[in-house]
Formats: C-alpha cells, sequence, structure tokens
C-alpha cells in the first residue's frame, strides 16, 4: 500500500551504459504487500 522506494543510483559513465531497467514486481508478491521490490539493470 505504500510508495515504491527503491531506486539505482549511477556515475554518469555507468548511466551512459544503460539498456534497460526494470522493478521485479513479481517479488513483492509474497505473504504481506512490501514497499521494497529489486530494481533489476542490464549493463552494456
Amino acid at each position: 500500500m505504500g510508495m515504491r522506494i527503491d531506486l539505482v543510483y549511477a556515475a554518469a559513465g555507468v548511466a551512459d551504459r544503460v539498456r534497460s531497467a526494470y522493478v521485479d514486481r513479481e517479488a513483492r508478491k509474497g505473504k504481506g504487500p512490501s514497499d521494497h521490490a529489486p530494481v533489476v539493470v542490464d549493463l552494456d
């Protein structure tokens, strides 16, 4: 029920290499809801 607060910080050199990023919403579907979920970032 809360706000999603997960994020990824990256330096400019790393940020330029990001090809995709998403929040794994399936990880939040446990017994109790969570405000946290894994953030997956694919780099080139």
